[in-house]
């Protein structure tokens, strides 16, 4: 019977999309102790929990603390009942949003592992995967609201609906809780991912491992990736390489310069 998750270590990725955090999972699951989750619907579990908590402590009177605590932990086993390995990384970018609540009911030692990236370099990411999807869910998105089918409407559309929440959850967390985050540049990840691998293990408290960065395993874990309407969208290549599609390729200068003053760096 393995201890459970909470007992164990459970620990989270949030970030930015389109940073390295597929990649980073890849990585992490190298090490045969640690289980890197594809996006994960715990944090969407757990705030349910949350919301009926809260309705409840104004209908009934009961140690509302504790019981919901119990739930809590009792989700989080019977989520991962099946895991093989006793460390968790838990992927959900609105993980930095909830630092109090993970602190009382989950584990008072947060840690969140956030990998970042420069905005406009997430944007054109996204927009390099759209030239080759006719399908995808930008311009559909962009198609439903009568709105111009173009690059920069693609770039304002990205920004304000897909990364911004996000964005926002993470920023929030650095100013009020920057000892629970480590952000993971995409730059570092891809070019010095031994580094950052080593200040990963030892933010959490983790022994060390020794990874590899050629023949990477590539399997997609996100196995309804068709869901998010975009091709490719999960893919990672067998060796660790960074891989930036430039911004004046795909946005006019003032549009860059625009979503530069967003960044978010270490």
């Amino acid at each position: 019977m393995v201890d459970s998750v909470v007992d164990s270590r459970i620990y989270f990725m949030g970030g930015l999309p389109r940073s390295g955090s597929t990649l980073l999972g890849a990585l992490l699951r190298q090490n045969p102790r640690i289980f890197a989750t594809p996006t994960s619907p715990l944090y969407h579990y757990l705030v349910s929990i949350n919301e009926c908590a809260n309705y409840n402590r104004l209908q009934h009177t009961y140690d509302e603390e504790r019981i919901t605590t119990q739930i809590y932990h009792a989700t989080i086993d019977a989520f991962y009942e099946h895991r093989p390995r006793p460390i968790i990384f838990d992927k959900n970018r609105m993980w930095p949003k909830n630092i109090p609540a993970i602190k009382v009911h989950i584990n008072p030692r947060v840690r969140i592992v956030c990998p970042v990236r420069p905005i406009v370099e997430v944007i054109t990411s996204y927009l390099r995967l759209a030239a080759d999807d006719p399908d995808n869910f930008i311009d559909n998105h962009l198609k439903a609201v009568c709105a111009p089918i173009n690059n920069e409407s693609r770039a304002h559309l990205l920004w304000g609906t897909y990364i911004k929440s996000a964005y926002d959850a993470l920023r929030g967390a650095l100013q009020d809780y920057p000892e629970n985050i480590l952000l993971v540049p995409y730059a570092d990840l891809t070019t010095d991912p031994a580094r950052v691998l080593e200040g990963i293990y030892s933010y959490c408290g983790i022994p060390k491992f020794d990874h590899w960065f050629k023949d990477v395993d590539t399997t997609n874990l996100e196995a309804k990736d068709a869901a998010w309407r975009m091709r490719n969208l999960h893919e990672i290549r067998s060796t660790v390489v960074k891989t930036s599609p430039n911004p004046y390729n795909y946005l006019p200068v003032d549009a860059v310069d625009y979503f530069r003053q967003f960044d978010v760096s270490a």
